[in-house]
């Protein structure tokens, strides 16, 4: 009965996009059904593209590894800001991928980052501004067991690193004073629904659920994540480098693990560095 009517529905939906429905969204609204409701219950939000924009592909190469990112429309200036970036997938078994807290020390609150996706769907980015006002972008994405994708090495082996992080800067210093960080943390991020192949038994959840940075110990961003990040988190962000200073990341895991490492900005041997490869 269950799969007569999930076959109506689709048969629905296909019929509503040909009489003019946005064909780039899903039938099946599990947005309208159940997660505006669990995460912004009493919140009015626009959907538009004035506060953020984001990109992603139609049809991921990887479902495990599909890039996304996000872009502010608007500088973080003290009277108007974007203060949390929720990111959610609607068909992914655990559909919010994360909260980003972003703050004014950004001075752009861009996003960009590689999520999980189990099947096709939709996926949303809200922002949620210092004035209470939410704006949501959603993008449809064609994808599927991202969530599931089978675990082929050894577990001790691959939790070995867990933890540990690179950091680099990004092209120049830019017109803001703002600059492009990556952060890349070595984690498995098991998700607790692959399936070891040596083994054949299902790999516990084990992944990285918080993420704190600052620089010269202020808070740049902070977030909590789930298991829609892909292995080997890969964050990119705005910072203002300043003449230089210290970079510090701090990351929890599932399980109680805690990683902190820093490093050094040296903004000024940045721009040298790129502009020396630019005559090359």
């Amino acid at each position: 009965m269950f799969n007569r009517i999930v076959k109506m529905a689709v048969i629905l939906g296909f019929a509503l996009a040909g009489a003019g429905a946005r064909a780039e969204q899903s039938p099946i609204s599990v947005w309208d059904a159940f997660l505006k409701d669990k995460y912004f219950k009493d919140a009015s939000i626009v959907e538009d593209k004035t506060v953020i924009d984001m990109t992603t592909p139609y049809r991921a190469e990887d479902a495990a590894l599909t890039p996304v990112t996000i872009t502010a429309k608007i500088p973080q200036a003290p009277e108007r800001y974007i203060k949390d970036i929720y990111l959610i997938v609607d068909q992914n078994p655990e559909p919010l991928v994360g909260v980003f807290h972003t703050t004014l020390e950004m001075g752009k609150a861009d996003l960009a980052m590689r999520i999980r996706i189990d099947k096709y769907t939709n996926v949303r980015a809200i922002a949620v501004l210092n004035n209470g006002e939410h704006h949501m972008v959603t993008n449809y994405v064609k994808a599927s067991g991202g969530c599931s994708d089978p675990f082929g090495g050894d577990i001790y082996e691959a939790l070995k690193t867990a933890g540990r992080m690179k950091f680099r800067t990004v092209g120049d210093v830019l017109a803001d004073q703002t600059e492009v960080g990556q952060l890349n943390i070595s984690h498995p991020n098991f998700t607790g629904m692959s399936i070891n192949q040596r083994t054949g038994n299902i790999v516990p959840p084990h992944y990285i659920d918080k993420l704190k940075l600052t620089y010269n110990d202020q808070v740049i961003m902070t977030a909590e994540t789930g298991i829609s990040i892909s292995a080997d988190p890969s964050y990119r962000f705005f910072f203002k480098p300043g003449k230089g200073g210290r970079l510090k990341a701090e990351v929890e895991d599932s399980k109680g693990g805690r990683y902190v490492e820093e490093f050094d900005v040296k903004p000024e041997q940045a721009a040298e560095a790129a502009a020396t490869a630019r005559k090359s």
